[in-house]
Protein backbone atom coordinates (compact mmCIF):
# COMPACT_ATOMS: atom_id res chain seq x y z
CA UNK A 1 0.00 0.00 0.00
CA UNK A 2 1.48 3.12 -0.99
CA UNK A 3 -1.50 6.20 -1.24
CA UNK A 4 -1.46 7.91 2.91
CA UNK A 5 -4.87 9.15 1.80
CA UNK A 6 -6.16 5.10 1.99
CA UNK A 7 -4.02 4.90 5.10
CA UNK A 8 -5.11 7.62 6.79
CA UNK A 9 -8.80 5.90 6.22
CA UNK A 10 -7.91 2.41 7.09
CA UNK A 11 -6.00 3.12 10.36
CA UNK A 12 -8.97 3.96 12.32
CA UNK A 13 -10.78 1.06 11.04
CA UNK A 14 -7.69 -1.46 12.28
CA UNK A 15 -7.19 0.59 15.50
CA UNK A 16 -10.57 -0.11 16.60
CA UNK A 17 -10.85 -3.49 15.66
CA UNK A 18 -7.21 -3.92 17.97
CA UNK A 19 -7.84 -2.28 20.84
CA UNK A 20 -11.56 -4.05 21.24
CA UNK A 21 -9.42 -7.08 21.29
CA UNK A 22 -6.51 -5.74 23.36
CA UNK A 23 -4.30 -8.56 23.84
CA UNK A 24 -2.84 -8.64 27.10
CA UNK A 25 -5.48 -6.32 28.13
CA UNK A 26 -3.42 -3.63 28.38
CA UNK A 27 -5.59 -0.76 27.68
CA UNK A 28 -7.80 -2.32 30.07
CA UNK A 29 -5.54 -1.83 32.27
CA UNK A 30 -4.40 1.75 31.82
CA UNK A 31 -1.82 1.20 29.52
CA UNK A 32 -1.51 4.26 26.81
CA UNK A 33 -3.65 4.42 24.04
CA UNK A 34 -0.93 4.51 21.96
CA UNK A 35 0.28 0.80 23.07
CA UNK A 36 -0.33 -1.10 20.01
CA UNK A 37 0.05 1.75 17.10
CA UNK A 38 2.99 -0.19 16.05
CA UNK A 39 1.18 -3.59 15.28
CA UNK A 40 -1.46 -1.19 14.33
CA UNK A 41 0.47 -0.14 11.63
CA UNK A 42 2.48 -3.06 10.01
CA UNK A 43 -1.36 -4.25 9.50
CA UNK A 44 -2.21 -1.03 7.78
CA UNK A 45 0.97 -1.49 5.64
CA UNK A 46 -0.15 -4.84 4.92
CA UNK A 47 -3.72 -4.54 4.07
CA UNK A 48 -3.65 -5.20 0.65
CA UNK A 49 -2.97 -9.18 1.91
CA UNK A 50 -6.21 -8.84 3.47
CA UNK A 51 -8.66 -10.55 1.15
CA UNK A 52 -10.81 -12.79 3.25
CA UNK A 53 -11.25 -13.15 7.15
CA UNK A 54 -8.69 -16.23 7.11
CA UNK A 55 -5.92 -13.80 5.05
CA UNK A 56 -6.93 -11.29 7.89
CA UNK A 57 -5.95 -13.77 10.54
CA UNK A 58 -2.50 -14.56 9.04
CA UNK A 59 -1.63 -11.17 8.85
CA UNK A 60 -2.56 -10.29 12.69
CA UNK A 61 -0.70 -13.32 13.59
CA UNK A 62 2.53 -12.82 11.82
CA UNK A 63 2.08 -9.24 13.02
CA UNK A 64 1.48 -9.75 16.99
CA UNK A 65 3.67 -13.10 16.72
CA UNK A 66 7.00 -10.78 15.66
CA UNK A 67 6.53 -8.17 17.89
CA UNK A 68 6.14 -11.01 20.88
CA UNK A 69 6.01 -14.80 20.23
CA UNK A 70 3.78 -17.61 18.63
CA UNK A 71 2.16 -17.95 21.47
CA UNK A 72 -1.06 -16.87 21.58
CA UNK A 73 -1.05 -15.49 18.00
CA UNK A 74 -1.57 -18.43 15.78
CA UNK A 75 -3.78 -18.02 13.16
CA UNK A 76 -6.80 -20.49 14.70
CA UNK A 77 -5.84 -17.76 17.93
CA UNK A 78 -6.27 -14.74 15.59
CA UNK A 79 -9.65 -16.08 13.60
CA UNK A 80 -12.13 -14.70 15.95
CA UNK A 81 -10.29 -10.83 15.73
CA UNK A 82 -9.39 -11.70 11.95
CA UNK A 83 -12.99 -12.09 10.98
CA UNK A 84 -13.88 -9.13 12.77
CA UNK A 85 -11.16 -6.63 10.72
CA UNK A 86 -12.21 -8.36 7.71
CA UNK A 87 -15.70 -7.49 7.98
CA UNK A 88 -14.86 -3.23 9.26
CA UNK A 89 -12.56 -3.22 6.59
CA UNK A 90 -14.86 -4.85 4.26
CA UNK A 91 -18.02 -2.79 5.12
CA UNK A 92 -16.16 0.52 5.03
CA UNK A 93 -15.40 -0.42 1.53
CA UNK A 94 -11.25 -0.18 2.26
CA UNK A 95 -10.60 -3.72 0.68
CA UNK A 96 -11.24 -5.47 -2.26
CA UNK A 97 -12.47 -9.61 -1.25
CA UNK A 98 -11.55 -12.05 -3.22
CA UNK A 99 -14.51 -12.12 -5.26
CA UNK A 100 -14.26 -8.27 -6.16
CA UNK A 101 -10.94 -9.58 -7.40
CA UNK A 102 -12.21 -11.76 -9.58
CA UNK A 103 -13.83 -9.69 -11.31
Amino acid sequence: MTDRSQRTRIQPVVRKVIHAWDPYRLLEIGAPDDEWDREILQIVERVNQITSPAAAARVISEVFTEAFHPEGFGQVDCAEVGRKLFSALKDAGLIQTVEQAGD
